[in-house]
């Protein structure tokens, strides 16, 4: 796959789940994080499943494929869609975004460690410094403001990064090479299988009241867009690029947040939130090779 096509398909994959944090705001006004969690997964594996009866397309059948299969699902969608679920009850969903920015800077360590195809270099230690420059001047007039939070809320988001950062990299090394839709229509079976027990549990679901359209259109959205779309496109990258290029995506959010508000609701560019878009962008076309440097140019041309 050329960087061009993985940086269009980055973009695609942060189209998709940018908007989360909003439907999740949306969702929490009427229903529990472990119920919007479940609908969600529910609704994106019967999707999914419709999907794969039409193309006539099965599971594997051996353990070690639902074995990875349990690992991804709770790595990529269960623990952090709860975590971020939970952590917007008490922080602002502009904090989430930022504390979901942390997700590059662990993946790059961690894919260090275990991917030997996507070491640390000068080009991707450039341009992760870059991006996460870019999130923190994105939100500085908000930092500067003060946001509300508690340190619980912050610590569930920063750990729900950590678990998106250790997602991408297993992912890498164990679910690769299946055929397109199956991977995700697999996860999300195995998830709503894991979080429904603890939603019927924790949430007395049979008890609670008619959620509103609002609410019903915040969980319809995270289904559809920050989950169906969204891994369709996540398995695809998984399969051409590295763990730390596919990280990128949570530093472009809150671009993708700020074009949201130019477009919907009339709210404006500032020169410093320009900046910081681009400086974000630049970042992730360095990280994915489509600007193409090492420090041994830097050294002759610097």
């Amino acid at each position: 796959m050329s960087p061009i096509k993985r940086v269009l398909l980055i973009i695609a994959l942060t189209m998709m789940w940018s908007p989360s944090f909003l439907f999740i705001k949306l969702a929490l006004h009427d229903l529990p994080p472990l119920t919007i969690v479940s609908l969600r997964v529910t609704l994106a594996a019967i999707i999914l499943g419709i999907v794969l009866l039409y193309l006539r397309r099965g599971f594997p059948k051996d353990l070690k494929f639902w074995f990875r299969t349990s690992m991804m699902a709770f790595l990529s969608s269960a623990l952090p869609f709860s975590l971020f679920c939970y952590a917007e009850q008490s922080i602002d969903s502009s904090l989430a975004a930022i504390l979901n920015g942390t997700t590059p800077m662990f993946t790059a360590l961690l894919a260090q460690i275990f991917v030997a195809s996507d070491k640390m270099s000068f080009q991707k230690a450039i341009g992760i410094t870059l991006s996460g420059v870019g999130v923190i001047l994105l939100f500085a007039p908000k930092l500067i403001e003060g946001m509300s939070g508690t340190s619980l809320g912050m610590m569930a988001a920063m750990l729900a990064a950590f678990s998106y950062s250790m997602s991408h990299v297993y992912g890498k090394l164990f679910t690769v090479g299946q055929k397109q839709f199956v991977a995700p229509a697999a996860q999300f079976m195995v998830n709503a299988l894991m979080i429904w027990p603890f939603a019927f549990w924790y949430e007395d679901v049979w008890n609670l009241p008619m959620p509103s359209l609002l609410a019903i259109g915040g969980v319809c959205g995270l289904a559809v867009f920050g989950t169906v779309f969204a891994y369709i496109i996540y398995y695809k990258l998984l399969d051409h690029c590295g763990p730390t290029a596919i990280s990128m995506v949570a530093c472009f959010f809150p671009v993708v947040g700020m074009l949201l508000g130019f477009i919907f609701l009339g709210e404006t560019f500032t020169l410093l939130g320009l900046t910081a878009a681009g400086m974000i962008l630049l970042g992730m076309l360095i990280v994915n090779g489509v600007i193409n440097f090492d420090a041994k140019t830097v050294r002759e041309y610097g």
